[in-house]
């Protein structure tokens, strides 16, 4: 059981492979300080639950931190600039797209969450 709920892992070897040949093959340095960071994350981890709220916070700081590099901060920022311009409709301001887009997500999320727990009916 426990080895096949490690198949629907994701990122899967592979994947993980795939991009630690992209952006760490010629770069041992880099490999090496990426695989500190991964043991400190499993110390934590082994440390009981303070170590594992203490690798969570590490693993959310690195999420927060990453996202300055993403598309999406890029265009979120063009569009924070295009709405300082007063050049934007009021309803592509940005607050009204991203709080109209979270409330769907939630809405979906939840409307998940409660098909998961309904039980299956059997159509025999």
């Amino acid at each position: 059981m426990a080895n096949e709920s490690r198949k629907r892992l994701w990122p899967d070897e592979d994947e993980w492979l795939d991009f630690f040949r992209e952006h760490l093959c010629g770069h041992p340095e880099l490999a090496e300080h990426v695989a500190r960071i991964w043991f400190a994350l499993i110390e934590h981890h082994d440390q009981g639950p303070e170590g594992v709220r203490n690798a969570r916070f590490i693993i959310s700081q690195a999420l927060r931190l990453t996202y300055p590099f993403t598309r999406s901060y890029r265009l979120a920022y063009r569009h924070y600039l295009l709405s300082l311009s007063g050049l934007v409709k009021p309803e592509d301001e940005p607050a009204h797209l991203l709080k109209a887009s979270i409330a769907r997500m939630r809405a979906s999320i939840a409307e998940s969450r409660q098909r998961r727990k309904q039980p299956e009916v059997s159509s025999d």
